[in-house]
């Protein structure tokens, strides 16, 4: 059809890892969402496919993958043959000339895997009418053999149910084409299109960073809002204005915040945090893929003027300055008796603290050295706020926690 697409992001959706695969959910329930936001940008974007790896690194050298997929093993697997007709027959195209508006699919499978040479490549597919119709048909099941698709069979214990015969044609030794019976089972080739595929000589992509932790990943890559407010206060977010306002010294400041949220997965986890309202998230996402954003920083300015930016920017501010409360030394904040940390100690305590220290700087040995107590055990520290006698190598009392 002479069709081109352009991949611009990646987005991970909520998985499970497995010893021989993964588990996905499906239907996935965050896909509207992430549908309705990408078509808001300033070229809309849609989902034009699917990719997966199967990388594993070779024992002699963890820079080489093992070459898993080739003619004498297999290319696509029956599971993800069965699996890419399913997604392609839930991501149908319009078609104006179809009874239905809806006509096949171009959702393309994409699979990240090792070369011969130990290197990576991808390799991307489409599963033929067919096989979308027999998966819808519930006619083809996986087998253990992954390069060989099962036909099901027409009747079992329970219930009998009529499966058209399925025939497949090859050459045989003698150069001769042959037609067989797919009963019980045929070559999973028979259900792959080849996608061509390549890489851009000279990319001009529409997201600009990639420096956001991606979705999805929990325990390896945890968004939270506290981590984005934090690099947002790095860039100097709150002290940027609109460029009617801006001084001139501002202008590399300006860039990199620009840059910073031209990311697709920056913009849909705020997309989740509701700080930004429906409109101004449109906004955010039609500033982040401009194409002049990175040439023309006034492009930010309908951005800076919206309700969800200001709010972003007062959270950046008191996340800034809270984080900046606890990582002050204590010194600063005060000393120990009598410090910020010390308002809810009563005063008598604090002065009998002091009045220990006082007398360790001396030279002396205060109530809780365990020695000068009459009724100290040796080799103790008694405390002197509740009496409990504590193991001489510690600093704070194991009953009520305050300082020895």
């Amino acid at each position: 059809m002479g069709i081109k697409a352009v991949v611009e992001a990646i987005h991970e959706p909520p998985q499970q890892g497995e010893l021989d695969g993964l588990s996905l959910g499906l239907p996935w329930e965050d896909e509207p969402r992430i549908r309705a936001l990408a078509a808001q940008g300033s070229t809309p974007l849609t989902i034009v496919g699917y990719i997966f790896t199967d990388l594993d690194p070779t024992e002699e050298d963890r820079t080489n993958n093992i070459y898993k997929r080739h003619p004498g093993s297999f290319l696509m697997s029956s599971l993800e043959a069965i699996f890419a007709a399913t997604m392609q027959s839930a991501n149908p195209t319009p078609s104006r000339s179809s009874s239905t508006g809806k006509f096949s699919s171009r959702l393309v499978t994409a699979i990240l895997t090792g070369t011969e040479d130990g290197a990576i490549d991808v390799s991307a597919y489409q599963v033929s009418e067919q096989a979308t119709a027999m998966v819808e048909a519930d006619m083809i099941e996986a087998s253990v053999d992954p390069g060989i698709v099962c036909v099901k069979e027409d009747r079992n214990v329970d219930s009998a149910r009529y499966v058209p015969d399925v025939f497949f044609s090859y050459k045989n030794e003698y150069g001769s084409e042959v037609k067989k019976s797919a009963k019980p089972a045929f070559p999973v080739e028979y259900l792959m299109v080849n996608v061509t595929h390549g890489f851009p000589q000279n990319p001009v992509p529409v997201f600009q960073s990639t420096q956001c932790l991606i979705e999805n990943r929990p325990g390896l890559e945890d968004q939270t809002v506290e981590l984005v407010l934090s690099q947002l206060a790095s860039l100097g977010a709150p002290d940027v204005i609109d460029s009617r306002h801006r001084a001139p010294g501002q202008a590399q400041k300006v860039f990199e915040l620009a840059k910073a949220l031209s990311d697709w997965h920056l913009i849909a986890f705020l997309d989740t945090t509701q700080l930004f309202p429906p409109d101004d998230m449109k906004v955010l996402m039609q500033v982040a893929t401009s194409p002049t954003l990175m040439s023309d920083p006034s492009q930010l300015d309908p951005l800076l003027d919206t309700d969800g930016w200001q709010t972003l920017m007062t959270f950046t501010r008191e996340n800034a300055l809270y984080s900046s409360c606890i990582s002050t030394p204590l010194a600063q904040q005060g000393s120990t008796v009598g410090g910020a940390l010390d308002e809810d100690i009563p005063q008598d305590i604090l002065d009998q603290i002091a009045a220990q220290e006082a007398a360790e700087a001396a030279g002396g040995s205060g109530p809780g050295s365990g020695v000068a107590s009459g009724t100290g055990t040796p080799g103790m520290k008694t405390c002197p706020h509740c009496t409990f006698e504590n193991e001489a190598r510690r600093t704070d009392c194991e009953v009520c926690g305050l300082p020895l």
